[in-house]
């Protein structure tokens, strides 16, 4: 769902952390639902509540990771170094720790093979590869295999990944 964020601290900031909230715990229960999209011109405070977003959540029963987008990164090297940390999580979980692993395989070859950097330095997972598996040097049909094994993941460890991803100011 597209929302337009219109003024600072406005009471649509109220609804949208609302919907927010419900969007998540469906995603956490399992069930369907729309993607939050907010845009806004500048200084409405999208930024601002992304942060606030991934604060509220970050004690709660999903795993969230915050993204800031970057012109001068790929989305390989912007979410590599997140879902890594994602990953680590779920493996503490013993129920998780089977798919979490074969998460941290596919993460290591979706890095390796769209060659994730940030500016000259290579990000590489210390992880040994499955033939297979999120390595073909599709951005689009590797990061869906890589997803979905991260869902696997996620759902052995009872919860969800939820990815706020900033794309910050644009000139």
């Amino acid at each position: 769902m597209k929302i337009q964020v219109q003024a600072p601290e406005s009471s649509c900031h109220d609804v949208l952390r609302k919907q927010v909230r419900t969007a998540i715990e469906r995603i956490r229960i399992g069930r369907p639902t729309k993607s939050v999209i907010m845009v806004g011109p500048r200084g409405v405070g999208k930024t601002a509540l992304l942060n606030r977003f991934f604060h509220e959540m970050e004690n709660s029963q999903v795993q969230c990771v915050l993204v800031n987008a970057a012109k001068s990164r790929s989305l390989p090297s912007m979410l590599t170094t997140a879902l890594h940390l994602a990953l680590l999580r779920m493996s503490a979980v013993d129920a998780a720790k089977t798919s979490a692993a074969r998460g941290l395989k596919a993460l290591a070859n979706f890095s390796q093979t769209l060659k994730a950097k940030f500016a000259d330095i290579e990000i590489v997972l210390d992880y040994e590869p499955e033939a297979g598996l999120a390595d073909n040097g599709d951005l689009d049909s590797d990061l869906t295999a890589l997803l979905v094994q991260i869902g696997t993941a996620a759902k052995a460890a009872d919860t969800a990944l939820v990815v706020f991803m900033d794309g910050g100011c644009r000139s």
